[in-house]
């Protein structure tokens, strides 16, 4: 079978886990581990379509989260410089994710390719250990939205407890040399994650353990999604403050806070943020209106001139043919 023709959106046919060029990820490469989610969050773009879109072609597939086959990926022996894990799924979503990451890590590693690493996850002893084998080849950040898990159960469910993201940063900031350590406290839902108490409790909390960037950002939305968060109790006022259509990186019709409004209330956040000692950036990739602000707009650590740098250096070609 043709590769063009087994890739269905982000998740190969056959589940093969496969390395891509994603324009709508801050034009990287990026590759997931699973499909679907095991953290199941009420306002995420991206695992849903991607199951919708593989259940039209298989329709018996129930919607459970599949780990993806690596045997593709670890038969390789060239990889672009630099790969985001995980495009629509966390990489440490569950035990067999984790091993999975594991044993990528160890073949990036082997092949110095820089790993952007986003998770909500517990980081365990064998994955610090694997980390601390090349530190400086991962730039990693932890999420971590709210730190009411009464809220964290409803919105994020599948996702661990407050205190165990802690005790990741915590695990985290004890290796030496680590490329860069973040907070994301991302995606915000107003009124209930943009809160000074809720904000100045996470900073004040990873600052201590000495973690000293935040990644902030406010949620957008399909209208799906905003309907459906609409109905819940929860979240029902913060979606009723999604009434303007975002220009974002992927040109779709997604919902956010209105532009004027976001930019008061990062500002604000900025300032708490930033009173303590703690630094600022937030995602343009979200909303383009962001890189006309003077905020710090590039959540991530590979911007135009790092990507080529290191494309570069590595000589690697770009491969879009997915795209076509």
């Amino acid at each position: 079978m043709n590769r063009e023709n087994k890739i269905i959106w982000g998740i190969s046919e056959d589940l093969q886990a496969r390395l891509r060029y994603e324009p709508n990820a801050c034009k990287g490469y990026v590759m997931d581990i699973s499909l679907g989610c095991p953290n199941r969050c009420v306002y995420c773009l991206f695992s849903p379509l991607e199951i919708m879109v593989y259940r039209l072609k298989n329709p018996s597939y129930q919607g459970s989260v599949l780990p993806l086959k690596l045997d593709e990926v670890l038969s390789q022996d060239q990889f672009p410089p630099f790969v985001y894990m995980c495009y629509s799924s966390d990489p440490l979503g569950n035990q067999d994710l984790t091993r999975s990451s594991i044993t990528i890590l160890k073949k990036f590693f082997e092949c110095n390719v820089e790993v952007l690493f986003i998770s909500k996850g517990i980081y365990t002893d064998e994955l610090i250990d694997i980390i601390g084998t090349r530190p400086d080849l991962m730039h990693i950040q932890v999420g971590i939205r709210n730190f009411d898990d009464r809220k964290n159960k409803i919105i994020e469910p599948g996702a661990p407890p407050y205190q165990q993201r802690l005790h990741s940063l915590q695990k985290l900031i004890s290796i030496k040399g680590l490329a860069n350590l973040s907070v994301r406290i991302d995606p915000l839902l107003p009124l209930i994650d943009d809160t000074e108490e809720n904000i100045g409790r996470i900073i004040d909390d990873v600052s201590s353990l000495g973690v000293k960037e935040a990644i902030v950002g406010y949620v957008i939305v399909t209208r799906e999604i905003k309907e459906k968060l609409r109905r819940m109790e929860l979240t029902g006022n913060s979606a009723e403050t999604f009434t303007e259509k975002t220009k974002t990186i992927s040109e779709q019709e997604l919902f956010s806070l209105p532009f004027e409004e976001k930019v008061k209330k990062l500002s604000q956040i900025e300032g708490w943020i930033r009173s303590r000692g703690v630094r600022m950036k937030t995602c343009a990739c979200k909303d383009d209106r962001l890189k006309q602000t003077s905020m710090d707009w590039i959540c991530h650590p590979f911007d135009r001139a790092k990507r080529e740098e290191l494309m570069k250096k590595s000589g690697y070609e770009l491969e879009v043919d997915h795209l076509k």
